[in-house]
């Protein structure tokens, strides 16, 4: 039998942010791949405990530390790449990138950098069509979801509420600003609406106050406690505390328990570089929910699998072409719509959408266009 190829990658191993459930997905998939030996060169960093056949599959491919991985001419190396990135590129083996960048178009440098590359995969049909434009050789995967785990279950604990979730990173890119100014004006005709959000991220203190960049609420002021600030922020923004349940950070396996309690999820995101991994999630689970028609996004977007939401204004700036801003009162129309149950989506149609988005089958694409 021939030696297995070895395959190195340099993003995290977690449970709780997009990179990181994409690196616990590709060691434990890539491990069971009959052609590469997978080698992760971070460790890893969980918030809830994995099932022990997970932690079996995962620290038995894991490397012992400082171990030094030799890697032949067939052997492959993985760079996670953004919207600016360092690279040194090693000859000596096959250098593949891994991008989710929004900055489009790409200033000429980074686009020279990343032509450096074997080729690089990009994570929507979007981000793959922009590269391309600038002479970059692209292969598109989509991420997955684990389709066994996000499954649909009755409430639990907010039978009598009527339960808006928002998810993803704060950040002007997803657009959280729009969901609080929409439901800001809803709640006050309904006193039974709760908003759960689940914004927290790694890089809260960087990027969070980057929400203040459309102004159109009042301004996030960040703290050491970004979960109290993040509080005061809608209250600032008049919404009753009462009506708002804010999630600490959360490792993915608890997701299903979030999402059992919601009635509509809503993702106004200015730019998507991927699909969105929780708007995935969140379709899978059936959940009816509301999607900007821009960017990464377009990939999710099916008959009858969402309402789309269609009005999106051009965002002018330095690197975000095809950016697209949300109408708060196209939200709201919608959120109202389907508080009063005119409207609604057929959760198998939801998630239907999803059923060839495994994480297995994700991981699969990858490793044969390796």
């Amino acid at each position: 039998m021939d030696e297995k190829r070895k395959l190195c990658f340099d993003w995290g191993i977690s449970d709780y942010y997009g990179w990181g459930i994409y690196g616990f997905n590709l060691l434990l998939h890539g491990q069971m791949s009959n052609t590469f030996q997978i080698f992760p060169l971070q460790s890893t960093d969980f918030l809830y405990p994995l099932d022990p056949l997970a932690y079996k599959f995962i620290t038995e491919q894991l490397p012992q530390p400082n171990t030094r991985v030799e890697l032949k001419s067939h052997d492959i190396f993985l760079t996670s790449l953004g919207n600016s990135n360092q690279i040194n590129i090693e000859n000596k083996f096959r250098n593949i990138g891994v991008i989710f960048n929004e900055t489009n178009p790409l200033p000429h440098d980074e686009i020279n950098r990343l032509k450096n590359f074997e080729f690089v995969i990009s994570g929507s049909t979007w981000n793959s069509l922009a590269l391309e434009q600038s002479g970059i050789k692209t292969q598109t995967v989509i991420q997955g979801i684990d389709l066994e785990l996000f499954r649909r279950a009755q409430k639990r604990y907010l039978k009598d509420k009527f339960v808006i979730f928002s998810g993803g990173k704060l950040e002007y890119r997803k657009g959280q600003d729009l969901v609080i100014k929409a439901f800001s004006r809803f709640a006050k005709k309904h006193k039974d609406v709760v908003l759960l959000t689940a914004w927290r991220s790694p890089w809260e203190q960087k990027i969070a106050q980057t929400v203040n960049q459309s102004n159109v609420c009042e301004p996030l002021i960040p703290s050491d406690d970004m979960g109290e600030s993040i509080s005061q922020w809608i209250s600032r923004n008049g919404i009753n505390l009462d009506q708002v349940i804010c999630l600490p950070p959360t490792p993915n396996r608890l997701m299903p328990e979030v999402f059992r309690e919601v009635d509509l999820a809503v993702f106004p995101n200015r730019c998507e570089a991927g699909t969105n991994l929780v708007a995935m999630e969140a379709l899978a689970y059936g959940i009816t929910c509301l999607i900007s028609k821009n960017t990464g996004h377009l990939d999710l977007i099916k008959d009858q699998n969402c309402f789309p939401l269609s009005d999106q204004k051009s965002i002018h700036g330095q690197g975000k072409s095809d950016w697209g801003e949300s109408s708060v009162e196209e939200v709201e129309a919608l959120m109202e719509e389907c508080y009063q149950g005119k409207i609604k989506i057929n959760p198998s149609k939801a998630r239907e959408s999803m059923l060839n988005h495994s994480w297995e089958s994700a991981i699969n694409s990858m490793l044969t266009l390796l």
